[in-house]
């Protein structure tokens, strides 16, 4: 057995996983200031923890440290999202050339009701919901990866997006087209063809030369809003 598996949680391991999340969901805007003393004061925990996880957040490229030892959420440029889009459309075309074979009539009902509810945050313009369903989605297929290195290193480049700042009018057409696209990973899967599904990951749904413009027109200097797409 993995003793990383029965290792018991500590305290900085829950913190990284508090702040990932609230960074995830916007609670925290790209470039804002991670303030210390408040978590601790939030928390009640002692500074040491809370420095472990915003260590180990700085490891993934999720927050960064200025010159005066303070962190701040990582805000993202344009060539920033070029390079996780390519990285992204190598890394999860493996992982879904891998499993394909695997897929079930249970993963391929939750692809639906969650493209479904994709949809609808699309429609009434809601970007966290938007990326809380998409984030789910591409988890049902990466669970059944065996690859668990493969898994993590996945969400760690990904959860990088959530911290893309853009103008949170100005992308309905850049929702519409991820659910086309989503729509066409769904077919791809149920015909089991793993081949096609990772070129479509890596050439398609992944590639900034077809999102660049979607990109270029949502990007906001000024840290507004992200959201994962």
């Amino acid at each position: 057995m993995d003793t990383e598996d029965i290792r018991p949680e500590s305290i900085a391991d829950k913190v990284y996983r508090l702040l990932r999340h609230e960074i995830a969901a916007g609670q925290f805007r790209p470039g804002e200031r991670i303030v210390e003393k408040l978590l601790v004061a939030r928390l009640q925990i002692s500074r040491t923890p809370i420095r472990e996880a915003l260590l180990r957040l700085e490891s993934e490229g999720i927050v960064v440290c200025n010159s005066r030892r303070s962190y701040n959420v990582r805000l993202l440029t344009v060539h920033d999202v070029k390079e996780i889009y390519e990285t992204l459309g190598i890394l999860e075309g493996a992982a879904v050339r891998q499993i394909a074979s695997v897929i079930d009539d249970r993963d391929l009902g939750a692809l639906r009701r969650l493209n479904a509810k994709m949809r609808a945050a699309a429609k009434q313009g809601d970007l966290q919901a938007f990326g809380a369903w998409n984030r789910e989605f591409h988890d049902v297929l990466l669970s059944k990866l065996e690859n668990r290195t493969l898994r993590e290193v996945c969400d760690i480049v990904r959860d990088r997006l959530y911290t893309f700042p853009v103008r949170r009018h100005s992308i309905p057409e850049w929702l519409r087209k991820s659910v086309r696209e989503h729509r066409e990973i769904i077919r791809l899967a149920i015909a089991k063809d793993g081949e096609a599904l990772g070129a479509y990951f890596r050439d398609i749904h992944w590639s900034y030369d077809r999102n660049r413009r979607y990109i270029d027109d949502a990007f906001d200097a000024s840290g507004e809003a992200a959201v994962h797409l």
